[in-house]
């Protein structure tokens, strides 16, 4: 079975025969590939190379792409991610994969701005909803949120629930599932998101799936915490998706990677 029927069980909500492993691994897969330092931030189709051959190395279910690097690279301006979004989505449907796409969220963007929150949300909301939109136009199968850990404030303010309820309405249209890297404490129901990543290592649990953030870096705590993970999706009746709390960079070993990854192919 090809990573396409793997995404389908996650748009369904139904278990699947193993963890559906969904790694934000671009850095690892500019070493794969041999790339020169950096390269992958200045060119889409390097970009979308590295992120194809990280899943390729990995095993994993989709392609993750991400519009932004490691700490002191700038973020890709959104017609270059859009452009490295839709080399990778054609890629990954050659391969049979799905596609992931994971850019800054409202919160992360305001607090970068500065001032006040609410005036910077509805600066940013134009911004945003186009550039949201215009990746859903590409059909990726997912389009995660990346935001910081909010203070309580912010979890609760207004603008920005109505911001991230606009984005799941678009999400809904174009029948994509809606990440968040994190979801945003209380948030249920209809205004919980269809999956759900951590930033730290542990379980998060999304409309559609659960979520192991896995640290790759120690394979005795990665076994453990994908036991615990299968028994919690076991009971829940949900998919478990694995992905990983912190990007996986060059700076990992990539053998280190694949002898986790391996670890999935069981069944749950």
């Amino acid at each position: 079975m090809s990573g396409r029927d793997a995404i389908e069980a996650l748009r369904q909500g139904r278990r699947w025969s193993h963890p559906i492993l969904l790694p934000s691994a671009a850095g690892l897969g500019a070493r794969i590939d041999a790339q020169p330092d950096g390269l992958a931030w200045r060119d889409p189709q390097k970009l979308a190379d590295a992120c194809v051959a990280a899943t390729r190395y990995l095993g994993a279910d989709a392609v993750w792409v991400p519009a932004f690097g490691p700490s002191g690279v700038p973020d890709l301006d959104a017609v270059t991610h859009r452009d490295a979004v839709q080399r990778a989505i054609a890629a990954a449907g050659r391969l049979q994969m799905g596609c992931v796409v994971e850019i800054r969220g409202p919160l992360g963007r305001a607090t970068a701005l500065g001032g006040e929150l609410d005036e910077a949300l509805k600066r940013l909301k134009p911004d945003i909803i186009a550039e949201f939109e215009a990746l859903a136009n590409l059909r990726p199968d997912i389009i995660v949120l990346a935001e910081p850990e909010p203070t309580p404030e912010q979890a609760e303010n207004r603008v920005l629930a109505r911001l991230y309820g606009a984005l799941r309405r678009l999400a809904e249209h174009y029948d994509i599932l809606k990440g968040m890297k994190p979801a945003m404490p209380g948030m249920a129901g209809d205004t919980a998101p269809d999956l759900s990543f951590g930033i730290v290592p542990g379980m998060a649990t999304g409309r559609r799936a659960l979520a192991l953030a896995a640290d790759w870096t120690d394979a005795g705590e990665f076994a453990t915490a994908l036991a615990r993970a299968r028994v919690e999706a076991r009971d829940a009746d949900l998919p478990l998706i694995v992905s990983c709390a912190q990007a996986l960079g060059g700076e990992i070993e990539p053998n280190r990677c694949r002898e986790a990854a391996a670890l999935i192919t069981e069944s749950v």
